[in-house]
């Protein structure tokens, strides 16, 4: 959701009438039947596809096909890829189905998977090109398709509403109202308790971008470019830099972590932060949060002079399935894989709290019942796009780009020369 490691909970549903696994559609009716899959994954995947009020995605064609599905599941995301990518590259493997994470998707890894464009061909998954394209292009080598997005998590800002309206503050329409929104929400409450008016981790590089690229700057193109020493991603670091001394920031900036920001959100502690639209149910648990029902998401704001020149580009974390070469039962497989990623088998899923990949699940009216904030995210999906682009020395380019990002926050380096260090560190890790 990115050299992340989190995998946050999607979503805490509400029951709804009617599930969606009994209308499910039969994808793989014609593929060579197995009698049991094994699918490698997380906790949270297995608990989407299989339980909740969607029903079980899965179910229909099970039935259909007389095949059983074996969860193999783990509850840490680095033993799951390390897992996966340890099984995919045996002679053979027990692994059916697996679930890559987006930043793991770098073409040594993708190569121990099999490619799928000759079985969307021959079998197609319904409706591909409603997948939406920021989700499919980084599952792609050389032109070919390795993986099906299934699972997403999308960031915006994540606000209190409470804080803006006790402060006065409207809702930033700018990019630098943003910034004076922040100054404003940083202040002392009558209680005592000091709310700092911007809190987000800082080891996630998709963090900074989330706001960097309300401004024209990033990291990396798509293509592999290096335009981080550019004036976008060079000014955003120098207004966070400017919010950091001013105490806008938490002093524990470079160490604070994503549970701690949720403490401090749900105590009224930060009034704003960069997170996924998932996060809003934790910050509204009523059981957990000072504020239940009064946290919201807002896609950031493009600087005023970009408006209506650039199309802003949230990041993005994604789940994709995908098939081991060494896999024994590639057939039934990709049987299992086109009913998960079916619109009905995506609208399941999706109602058990898993982020859906297609963009028109967002337009289901149980879906829109169940997430007040689907509008709103579905439209940040439409133009999402990764963190970073794909390719083997990835992560050790992601912690540099963090590392450059910290120092020149908290004013160890200038944003100028902590940009310049880090293109000249990450361009020889680049493939020629």
């Amino acid at each position: 959701m990115s050299g992340h490691r989190r995998s946050p909970t999607r979503r805490e549903i509400l029951a709804l009438a009617g599930a969606a696994g009994a209308t499910l559609a039969l994808p793989g009716r014609g593929f060579a039947q197995a009698k049991k899959l094994t699918v490698l994954s997380h906790r949270v995947h297995h608990a989407a596809a299989t339980a909740g009020p969607g029903g079980d995605a899965t179910a229909a064609w099970r039935a259909a096909t007389g095949t059983d599905v074996d969860w193999v599941t783990l509850g840490d995301v680095n033993a799951i890829m390390e897992r996966l990518l340890r099984e995919a590259s045996l002679s053979e493997t027990s692994i059916d189905v697996g679930y890559l994470l987006n930043g793991r998707a770098v073409p040594r890894n993708l190569k121990l998977f099999e490619p799928l464009d000759a079985r969307q061909a021959s079998a197609p998954i319904e409706a591909f090109d409603d997948f939406a394209p920021g989700l499919v292009e980084p599952m792609k080598l050389d032109g070919a398709l390795y993986g099906v997005p299934v699972r997403h998590a999308t960031n915006a800002l994540i606000y209190n509403e409470a804080l803006f309206a006790e402060r006065g503050v409207a809702l930033p329409k700018t990019f630098e109202e943003l910034v004076e929104a922040a100054r404003k929400l940083t202040y002392k409450r009558a209680d005592g308790t000091s709310v700092y008016g911007l809190a987000f981790t800082s080891v996630f590089a998709s963090n900074f971008l989330t706001l960097a690229r309300a401004l024209g700057g990033d990291y990396m193109t798509a293509d592999g470019r290096i335009v981080c020493t550019e004036p976008g991603m060079v000014k955003t670091l120098g207004i966070l830099a400017d919010l950091y001394k001013a105490g806008v920031m938490p002093r524990n900036f470079t160490n604070l972590n994503n549970e701690e920001v949720t403490t401090w959100m749900q105590q009224g502690r930060a009034a704003i932060t960069v997170n996924p639209f998932a996060r809003l149910v934790s910050y509204n648990d009523p059981s957990k949060s000072q504020y239940p029902g009064k946290f919201k998401a807002l896609t950031v704001p493009v600087a005023a002079d970009l408006q209506g020149k650039i199309t802003y580009a949230p990041t993005v974390e994604f789940w994709a399935l995908v098939i081991p070469k060494a896999a024994q039962q590639k057939d039934a497989s990709w049987g299992l894989i086109s009913a998960l990623s079916s619109k009905a088998g995506t609208l399941a899923m999706a109602l058990n709290g898993n982020g859906p990949t297609r963009l028109s699940t967002y337009d289901d009216p149980k879906l829109k019942a169940a997430l007040p904030y689907a509008a709103d995210e579905a439209a940040a999906l439409k133009t999402a796009r990764i963190h970073l682009p794909a390719f083997d020395e990835q992560a050790r380019a992601h912690d540099i780009f963090v590392q450059a990002s910290q120092a020149a926050v908290i004013g160890s380096m200038t944003p100028e020369a902590a940009m310049a260090d880090a293109a000249a560190r990450v361009k020889p890790l680049l493939p020629s």
